[in-house]
């Protein structure tokens, strides 16, 4: 389109264009020398809804192709306004406002819509930005996949030089290799060129996203505080091109009548990598969602978990053997908060039922009750988001997708099945799932929650807490059918003030954090491990003093990574077999040395700033950076089976910072000092499975 019809505002880190006649972002241009991360046709618009026909389910209504607006100009100030919108398929009375402000925390975009006509309107895509472009175009990369656990998501990487990625919370895109085809390609529907990320778990569970390398990039997040069912689309709409286009989807259902507001989303551009963006995102999100966790959790090296048996294999321990786990803990110097206990129902649901092969309730009472008296608090993890698929679940309780069906998870268990998952012949554990927007459940899950903390239960801990990606079309939602997660939170907000009136050291865990969560999790427990923290950094960024999980085996590796990133490390020995730590020398000798470390520096992980690599050189191992008042720690592990030649080096001017100045002081996994300081730096050689901290301190 000619530049001249180009509306320019000027906004942090550079300056956006717009086509006021479709309503598109058309361009974007980075400080200071004007490099181009948006360069688009200007054909699609900001706002696209989804108006199904009769005969034309997936007809669309885009504001740029379908509608002209009025236009009101301000000083870097845009409002574009349609008055219904038209295809060659379909005139529709809606009426759609779009906003656009410079402000000194970036673009910040909103959008509302008016439901004129006689039909619901089920979708719409807000903010949609097109034609991203993509640098770094290596043809020599190439794409890993590393295999999920229990279902989860692949973690996908991307070995050599080609750097265009979507930093997402808890994980990375990379559009170049992951969204490809080849010339000759004909899959179905082109699905390939695409991936859609519902929020509220795994990758998109920070309403914050980056896109660029490591030169510069877009930032895109919302202040929306809801938590209703949406995602993000990243598409490449043609194979040929290193072109893409994000589409952020709610599914508000806008009935006839109403009116859907987005909220405010902002845009930032920004030099440099997603660390600029993170940061940029945390000046809202840290006073929008304080974290609310116990000292005792915020200081603690880590927690323990035990499995008394898997479900469909025989017993790993009786009930009343807890206390033989608990005892371990009671050593302060291990530093473990408590001990958290999976699979002592019989099956998931509700009501949470105590499974018989490991005892009585009574025995888990008495059980608990000699924990409590080691000074050992015990959190039951319990599972009642998927329901039994029997008559003993309410069919008000159950979620429907939109064609009206029940949404069925059949998963087992047992180590001794093939495959272990999901087998085929087995079918003993078929659950549904279930919805918080039913006001029964609702109830009957608090309950449920009293009544383990009357049995003894310090704390509890919520599998699966996240809300279903796509709304609950069943007849008997108590509100909108996007609305489950909010219910979700209300839910886990009256758990957490339960928790806590009982004992100030209970404590409510569960799987996947958002921004929204974290003032309701004290912890996380999620399928994660030491290595994958490295894919969480933007949320460790954002929420520096939250405890996000690390599972660690009988190796000490994974809890050497999991503390260099200041996660909460899971103890868990032999996973499901759940060892004793007695059988495990040389994991409980890191523990003990990894928890004097993290008491000794502890103001960098309570207090600080996890700045995850952000102005660290690192040659031969693995790094993370943090920082307190002007000070800078340097955690350093040589995660190998080989010893190694490590080199580091720190400048704090990345973040705003001033530089180090000096040498630093060298600590050794034993607390001792150790060679290899340097100026700015460190150069030394670390044995396998060894780790240095490298502290600066500021003058004065």
């Amino acid at each position: 389109m000619p530049e001249s019809s180009i509306q320019w505002l000027t906004v942090r880190g550079g300056g956006v264009g717009l086509d006021p006649a479709s309503g598109a972002l058309v361009r974007a241009q980075l400080d200071p020398d004007g490099r181009e991360v948006v360069h688009a046709a200007g054909d699609q618009g900001l706002l696209r809804l989804a108006v199904p026909l009769p005969d034309y389910g997936s007809h669309y209504l885009d504001v740029g192709a379908h509608g002209r607006p009025d236009v009101a100009l301000g000083h870097d100030e845009v409002s574009l306004t349609y008055s219904g919108l038209t295809s060659a398929h379909h005139s529709a009375d809606i009426t759609v406002r779009l906003e656009l402000r410079s402000a000194p925390e970036g673009l910040v975009v909103r959008a509302r819509v008016h439901n004129g006509s006689e039909a619901p309107i089920p979708q719409v895509a807000f903010p949609q930005v097109t034609g991203l472009l993509a640098g770094g175009h290596d043809p020599d990369a190439r794409v890993s996949l590393r295999a999920s656990a229990a279902g989860h998501p692949p973690r996908v990487e991307v070995s050599g030089s080609d750097e265009t990625r979507l930093r997402l919370s808890r994980g990375t895109v990379w559009p170049l290799r992951q969204l490809a085809m080849r010339p000759d390609d004909a899959s179905f529907l082109e699905t390939p060129l695409q991936r859609y990320y519902g929020y509220g778990a795994f990758e998109f569970s920070m309403k914050w996203l980056d896109f660029g390398d490591p030169r510069g990039g877009m930032t895109l997040y919302s202040r929306d505080r809801r938590y209703t069912a949406q995602g993000l689309l990243v598409e490449r709409p043609d194979r040929a091109r290193d072109e893409f286009v994000l589409r952020w989807i709610h599914f508000p259902t806008i009935e006839p009548g109403a009116t859907w507001d987005s909220g405010d989303y902002v845009l930032v551009l920004h030099e440099g990598g997603w660390h600029t963006g993170a940061r940029a995102f945390q000046e809202f999100a840290a006073e929008a969602y304080p974290y609310d966790a116990p000292q005792h959790i915020r200081e603690a090296l880590g927690i323990r978990t035990v499995w008394p048996r898997i479900r469909h294999a025989p017993v790993n321990f009786a009930i009343d053997e807890l206390p033989r786990y608990a005892a371990e803990l009671a050593d302060p110097d291990l530093g473990l908060a408590e001990l958290c206990v999976w699979h002592w129902w019989e099956k998931n649901g509700l009501p949470v039922v105590m499974d018989p092969r490991l005892g009585t309730e009574e025995d888990l009472r008495s059980a608990l009750s000699r924990c409590r008296e080691l000074g050992v608090p015990v959190s039951l993890f319990v599972s009642h988001h998927l329901l039994r698929d029997t008559d003993e679940s309410p069919d008000e309780w159950k979620h429907h997708n939109a064609a009206g069906q029940v949404v069925g998870d059949d998963w087992t268990y047992g180590l001794d099945f093939l495959p272990r998952f999901r087998v085929p012949f087995m079918g003993t554990h078929a659950m549904v799932r279930g919805s918080l927007l039913a006001p029964g459940m609702r109830e009957a899950i608090l309950a449920e929650h009293a009544r383990l903390l009357d049995l003894g239960a310090t704390s509890t801990s919520w599998d699966q807490y996240w809300s279903w990606f796509e709304p609950n079309y069943g007849p008997h939602v108590d509100g909108r059918a996007d609305e489950e997660g909010d219910r979700l939170l209300d839910v886990g907000r009256a758990i957490h003030a339960l928790v806590r009136s009982r004992d100030p050291r209970g404590t409510f865990s569960g799987e996947m954090i958002t921004e929204q969560k974290v003032p309701v999790l004290d912890y996380t427990w999620d399928w994660r491990n030491g290595a994958d923290l490295d894919e969480d950094a933007p949320f460790r960024y954002v929420f520096p003093h939250v405890r996000l999980n690390a599972n660690v085996n009988e190796h000490p590796r994974g809890a050497l990574l999991a503390f260099a990133d200041g996660g909460l490390i899971n103890v868990m020995p032999g996973q499901m077999h759940s060892l004793l730590l007695a059988q495990c020398p040389d994991l409980t000798s890191t523990l003990r040395r990894l928890a004097a470390l993290r008491r000794r520096f502890l103001r960098f992980f309570c207090e600080g700033q996890f700045h995850h690599v952000e102005g660290l050189t690192v040659h031969g191992g693995h790094g993370r950076v943090y920082a307190h008042e002007g000070d800078v720690l340097v955690v350093l592990v040589n995660p190998t089976d080989q010893p190694a030649d490590v080199r580091a080096g720190v400048d704090p001017r990345a973040w705003g910072g001033a530089a180090v100045s000096g040498h630093p002081e060298v600590v050794g996994l034993d607390g001792g000092h150790r060679r290899g300081a340097e100026h700015g730096g460190y150069a030394g050689t670390l044995e396998p499975d060894d780790l240095v901290i490298l502290l600066f301190t500021a003058p004065g």
